[in-house]
């Protein structure tokens, strides 16, 4: 289900005989790869509970993974939780938003439980005491974050994907002007390398072909450095792929940027470049420039010319004139981004960025973010086309319909193609016949 999808019918992905005659859970996860790790691991936790895990509801308890990166993302998180109210569930959230704000997630109709982002088994636990109190109380077990706090060790098992994220790294002490993300994920902490290695062998045993590190900074990753655990991971017996998240531009250095010469890991960078004005950069407490910006991804293609290069963009910025917007428009064609993931300012409070003068009126706001993705489809467009009657290596992720499969590139390039349903987890070579700006089509042969 993604984001947006509340409604839910009767289903599950596992047989009666594979799961627990306990109540059913439903889990909706909003936000980062972080939040699906979160999420897969209180999955594992209520199964071994003797809960019954569902993949789509209806269900006797829903557990809401939130994001509030954004006031919008917040906003969905509280119709998701309103709307499985009103179908009856009990509701128990968790996550950042409820990091940061338990009492107003508290008050919402149908919460039962209320859990942040540290101490992750909190999440049952709340739930469990509130079912001993009965009906009238939610019980709220939210853990403030100190300075001193270690990475919580959770490994996740996941019985069908074809990849597997591998959180390696929690926390951010960058504080941006504009970001929340810090107070809700706390400080940066990192896993011990052997932990990982052990996770990794784990997941390659269990079939995954494709790997993703993540984190919150993941480019704060240490010790050692993070281009040493990428060496470390690659060196492992039956290692498909290997991909790594969002990297903060100042965190990619030339170690870090040879690891593209492996041929385990994706040729493919997430680096979120939030505006083309450095004037702009600045006020948002960015520590780059945009030329700093434009030398990193010149020498990443240098490296790996088939380079998948995604960005994050944040428009209507405090102080955002016209003329900063237009340049960067024009850094996203100047750069060449295969991808861009763009979305409005939103003050989240306690953010130094709330107290900026230079509002940018919504209508603007939704006027420059408009033209954005306008230009994003025109990127992603441009850097498909190059694809098309040329020979890619897709791994396999699942059939959709009818023969229909659909897996990725190692540029991070979404393929549709007609195949059988047990190429699935398979590196297959397909040719593309046609580029739209969501990905490759591969024609069927007898049409």
């Amino acid at each position: 289900m993604d984001d947006d999808s509340i409604s839910m019918v009767t289903s599950s992905a596992m047989t009666d005989d594979e799961v627990p005659k306990g109540p059913t859970v439903y889990f909706k996860t909003f936000g980062c790869r972080q939040n699906q790790y979160d999420t897969d691991y209180l999955k594992n936790l209520f199964r071994r509970r003797g809960y019954r895990v569902v993949e789509e509801g209806p269900a006797d308890i829903v557990v809401v993974n939130t994001c509030a990166v954004t006031g919008r993302s917040a906003a969905k998180a509280r119709q998701a939780i309103r709307a499985f109210a009103r179908q009856g569930a009990k509701v128990v959230v968790t996550g950042c938003y409820s990091q940061i704000d338990p009492g107003q997630v508290a008050d919402l109709p149908g919460v039962v439980a209320v859990s942040g982002v540290r101490g992750k088994g909190l999440a049952l636990e709340a739930l469990e005491e509130a079912l001993r109190d009965g009906p009238g109380r939610t019980v709220v077990k939210v853990q403030p974050h100190e300075k001193t706090e270690l990475f919580e060790e959770a490994f996740v098992e996941r019985p069908t994907l074809t990849h597997a994220y591998l959180k390696v790294q929690e926390g951010c002490d960058d504080y941006c002007t504009y970001c929340i993300v810090p107070f809700a994920r706390g400080p940066s902490r990192s896993r011990p390398l052997e932990e990982i290695l052990k996770e990794a062998e784990k997941l390659i045993r269990m079939g995954k072909k494709e790997l993703v590190l993540t984190g919150t900074h993941l480019g704060l990753y240490g010790p050692p450095p993070l281009s040493t655990l990428v060496k470390e991971i690659c060196r492992l017996p039956g290692l498909v792929r290997l991909r790594l998240s969002s990297l903060e531009p100042h965190d990619v250095d030339e170690e870090l940027l040879d690891c593209l010469r492996m041929p385990q890991v994706c040729h493919h960078l997430h680096l979120p470049l939030q505006s083309g004005s450095d004037r702009i950069l600045r006020l948002m407490g960015r520590r780059y420039t945009l030329a700093s910006f434009a030398k990193i991804a010149e020498r990443a293609r240098r490296i790996a010319p088939d380079l998948g290069l995604g960005t994050d963009i944040i428009v209507g910025f405090p102080g955002e004139t016209d003329q900063d917007f237009q340049n960067t428009l024009r850094s996203l064609r100047d750069i060449g981004f295969s991808r861009v993931h763009a979305f409005r300012y939103s003050a989240r409070p306690g953010t130094r960025a709330a107290a900026l003068p230079g509002k940018v009126p919504e209508k603007e706001k939704s006027a420059r973010l408009k033209e954005v993705l306008k230009v994003a489809r025109e990127l992603s467009l441009s850097f498909h086309r190059r694809y098309v009657g040329v020979p890619v290596e897709v791994l396999v992720e699942e059939e959709l319909d009818r023969g229909m499969l659909t897996g990725v590139t190692r540029s991070y390039v979404r393929c549709w193609f007609y195949g059988k349903p047990d190429w699935a987890g398979e590196l297959r070579e397909v040719v593309p016949t046609k580029a739209t700006s969501q990905g490759l089509i591969v024609a069927r042969k007898d049409a």
